[in-house]
């Protein structure tokens, strides 16, 4: 029996303890999963600060760094999660509307929203159409609750204008930004919040050679100006 006893002894001891455990082991599989974690999170984090993102994406991403910012940086957290969730309301709105040709996506500093010309505008004219405040009041109400600065920038086909008080695409394009312009101001928004840019025929998204690529040309691009964020150089 003793020598059973001393063989026992020597087993547990050989096993790392008095009890036959060694208590060390959990800390292999809690370190994989530490690192796969932080994987992700850097994964997400780059992910981040790339062009052309979704607002449903964006706001996931905001979300996460919401909940996992240090209080030193919850503000800029805050604001993050803010603009992603304007964008994302944006969105909806558009599609309340059912308009079909509007587009919507989220960089590093902007929220950037595309709407097609016939939507506020008739052809060759800088004056709003009628039916524009069905679109621009809702947007005008989104950006009240918001301080950011506000870019709408106007881009024309190459079609030259004949005849009217405007001689050039480029003189239209600018006159459309004001339009617009002067409409949120009217809806009681701050006018040092607005810059108008007249972009004229010279930043197509399409071809110029058929009437459907010269339609996505003539556009109005209403940019969200994102807050400066110290990460972001």
């Amino acid at each position: 029996m003793s020598g059973e006893g001393s063989r026992s002894r020597r087993f547990l001891v050989q096993l790392g303890g008095s009890e036959g455990l060694d208590t060390s082991l959990w800390m292999v599989p809690y370190a994989d999963l530490m690192s796969n974690m932080v994987i992700l999170f850097l994964a997400l984090f780059a992910y981040s600060y790339a062009d052309n993102r979704s607002p449903e994406y964006e706001k996931a991403v905001a979300q996460i760094e919401k909940e996992m910012a240090p209080a030193k940086t919850q503000s800029e957290a805050d604001a993050k999660l803010r603009e992603a969730e304007l964008a994302m309301r944006m969105k909806e709105e558009m599609q309340r509307l059912e308009l079909d040709d509007f587009g919507i996506r989220v960089t590093a500093r902007y929220v950037h929203l595309t709407l097609p010309t016939p939507v506020l505008f008739d052809l060759g004219s800088d004056r709003l159409s009628p039916d524009a405040a069905r679109v621009l009041a809702p947007l005008a109400k989104l950006f009240a609750e918001a301080p950011n600065p506000v870019l709408v920038g106007g881009h024309t086909d190459p079609v030259p204008i004949v005849g009217g008080r405007l001689r050039t695409n480029w003189e239209l394009s600018a006159a459309r930004s004001f339009s617009v312009i002067e409409f949120f101001v009217g809806q009681g928004l701050a006018p040092e919040r607005f810059l108008a840019r007249g972009y004229g025929e010279y930043r197509p998204v399409a071809p110029n050679d058929t009437e459907q690529g010269r339609r996505r040309n003539r556009r109005i691009e209403i940019r969200l100006v994102r807050e400066v964020r110290k990460s972001a150089g």
